[in-house]
């Protein structure tokens, strides 16, 4: 019985189509009337049935059919209208075949689906594009069976029809984007690798092919290996601390030879790559920059700087030697002010160019004595007051020479001021408080301190208590008091003494 129904419903489904305005008999209730009119119970099975059907079909997304192998096709609703713009009746009259909406260029691939599906299950997926009433362009997805008699002879297919336009557009925009992602990855000069938890290198940039040739192919391998040829991960490495913290990390490292010598150095900056879905850490981004050439530039500025700094001393000490051939006693007295006010700066806190800086302005700040007769300089009585103005240019003339010269501290203000006092009694320029500058205000100290200790052409040496006692009794009217301070504390405390 149950394959006579399965025939009749077959046979039922072969039938034309009725008028549009004929009776709504169902076609497989007349073909069971005119095979057995007794079955009346099986009738109102099968009236169910094929309600049931037309309701799956009017609400499945897709296109219910049956091919033949003409090209023509049945099809069963009326959503090919909506599918194609064509009415359903075009089809069925054999007006138009399905075959003359899909595109030349996809021949083949029908072709090539329908035969493997011939030679092994009969049945197929297929993808191909259509063209529909507007001449829009339509993908199609195809799923059918091939149905064959006993001798294996096609007869039909049946299947549906998805409209799967959309999601190609979606695909190709993603294609699309990958593309354009790809194709910015492979232009960065600079170099990008990709790495998971397990320090398993997922992808690499062409650049970083580049460096690491001899680790090739890097995908697939371990980072610490290919770029390290360690046996154990880095440590402490930028991509180790972003793993363990989920917090960017970066650190200079040398880019090493096959051979391992050091051919250059690399700038790595660690991202953490994190799951789109979970948006915990998945892994680790590095960017890097070969800065080998920055660190060439920085190498070579250094050297300049040694060069230069080598240089200036050297002046400096020329500078120095040509006033201690005219005065020997200038010359011991300069080296004793170095020595205190470069003490004096380090115990006041200042940085080491800023102690270097005096130094300079300690060799030079009694120059301008070059330019005071030498028989002044050295007379063994005290200077008359005509000879004491010609003294107190000195700071004028030092000035005059060293202003033209282009150093990193203020050497000739210093030089030019180093005998100003801070209520304006001092020299050449009687300038108060503020206007000196701390380089001057630190010589200055030094400068009274050393020339009251040590012997002088017209006197013995006067002793360190006495030069003590000169400051303190005058810390904050002639000498700056936190210098004078400095000063103090380092004789009594720090145990200082010229050598």
């Amino acid at each position: 019985m149950i394959n006579k129904i399965r025939q009749i419903y077959l046979r039922s489904h072969q039938l034309p189509r009725p008028p549009e305005n004929g009776p709504t008999v169902s076609p497989i209730t007349e073909v069971i009337s005119e095979t057995n009119p007794d079955c009346q119970p099986i009738i109102e099975v099968l009236l169910e049935s094929d309600h049931d059907f037309k309701l799956l079909l009017n609400n499945i997304p897709a296109v219910v059919f049956k091919g033949y192998a003409d090209g023509s096709v049945d099809f069963f609703d009326q959503k090919i209208e909506a599918l194609t713009g064509y009415p359903r009746g075009d089809f069925e009259s054999r007006q138009r075949k399905w075959i003359d909406l899909v595109l030349e260029e996809d021949f083949d691939t029908v072709k090539r689906a329908f035969v493997h599906g011939l030679k092994t299950d009969k049945s197929y997926v297929r993808e191909y594009r259509i063209r529909n009433r507007n001449n829009n362009f339509l993908w199609i997805q195809e799923r059918s069976q091939i149905v064959c008699d006993k001798s294996g002879k096609v007869q039909y297919v049946s299947g549906i029809f998805f409209d799967i336009t959309l999601q190609k557009q979606t695909e190709e925009a993603l294609q699309e984007g990958e593309r354009f992602l790809s194709s910015i990855f492979g232009s960065i000069l600079d170099g990008i690798s990709v790495i998971d938890l397990n320090y398993t290198i997922v992808q690499v940039n062409h650049t970083m092919e580049k460096w690491y040739p001899q680790a090739l192919p890097l995908v697939g391998a371990k980072c610490y290996e290919a770029h390290h040829g360690r046996l154990e991960p880095c440590q402490p490495c930028p991509a180790h601390r972003t793993m363990l913290t989920g917090e960017p990390h970066s650190d200079t490292i040398p880019l090493k030879s096959a051979d391992g010598r050091i051919v250059g150095w690399l700038d790595v900056h660690a991202f953490p790559w994190l799951s789109k879905s979970t948006g915990k850490i998945k892994g680790v981004i590095k960017y890097v920059q070969d800065i080998s050439y920055r660190v060439e530039a920085e190498q070579t500025v250094a050297e300049s700087l040694i060069n230069l700094q080598k240089a200036l001393k050297g002046t400096v000490q020329a500078l120095a030697n040509t006033l201690e051939s005219k005065d020997p006693y200038t010359a011991t007295h300069q080296r004793r002010v170095v020595q205190l006010a470069c003490a004096l700066a380090q115990e006041l806190g200042e940085s080491p160019h800023y102690i270097e800086g005096i130094r300079v302005m300690g060799f030079l700040h009694d120059l301008g004595k070059i330019a005071v007769p030498g028989e002044i300089l050295s007379k063994p009585t005290r200077l008359s007051g005509y000879e004491f103005n010609l003294i107190k240019v000195h700071p004028q003339a030092g000035y005059d020479i060293l202003k033209a010269i282009d150093f990193p501290w203020p050497v000739a203000l210093a030089v030019l001021q180093h005998h100003e006092r801070l209520d304006g009694s001092g020299y050449p320029h009687g300038l108060l408080g503020d206007d000196i500058i701390r380089e001057a205000k630190i010589l200055a100290v030094a400068d009274v301190v050393e020339a009251i200790a040590s012997h002088r052409p017209y006197r013995p040496a006067l002793g360190i208590d006495r030069a003590m006692a000169e400051i303190s009794r005058h810390q904050g009217i002639l000498y700056d008091s936190e210098v004078v301070r400095t000063c103090l504390r380092l004789f009594s405390e720090k145990r200082f003494s010229f050598s």
